[in-house]
């Protein structure tokens, strides 16, 4: 596994947002702040674009957005925790408190790329139906703990590497 594709920098607890929007541009402006993308902007409207075409609403309470963009300089995971218990993805009743967002920069290889993304998403999954896992999602204000468990079981599943 790319150990950099999550670190306990793109662990971000109890964001305030009022909107998916709203939620998505923070998220873009601290991967900024990282020096994981120098586009911002370009990065959010990539998100955006891809959002539109189907929500990345998983059920559960979570959200993975996920984008392959020129904008992301190395492949990032982001686990966000949204402050708000009100706070929803698509406007219309889908709660959503934890979003993982995947952005991977464009290359060649675009097997690759969907194969790994398969594996992430295939481990996220697994883990949130783990209803320890999702408490301690939920209400931990340890940020290694969360980083421990997205790390552990990455590396049970990974055989291919972003």
């Amino acid at each position: 596994m790319n150990e950099n594709l999550i670190t306990i920098d793109t662990v971000i607890l109890d964001l305030e947002a009022d909107s998916r929007v709203d939620a998505l541009y923070s998220i873009c402006a601290q991967l900024f702040l990282l020096r994981k993308t120098q586009d911002p902007s370009g990065l959010y409207a990539d998100i955006i674009k891809r959002e539109d075409i189907v929500s990345t609403f998983a059920g559960q309470q979570v959200a993975i957005p996920h984008v392959i963009t020129r904008s992301i300089s190395e492949p990032t995971l982001s686990f966000v925790r949204i402050k708000s218990e009100d706070f929803t993805w698509g406007g219309d009743d889908q709660d959503v408190r934890i979003i993982f967002l995947l952005c991977v920069p464009m290359q060649d290889d675009l097997q690759k790329i969907r194969q790994s993304q398969s594996y992430i998403f295939s481990s996220i999954a697994q883990l949130m139906s783990d209803t320890v896992i999702m408490d301690l999602w939920l209400t931990t204000s340890d940020q290694q703990q969360i980083l421990n468990s997205l790390q552990a079981a990455f590396q049970s599943n990974f055989s291919v590497i972003i």
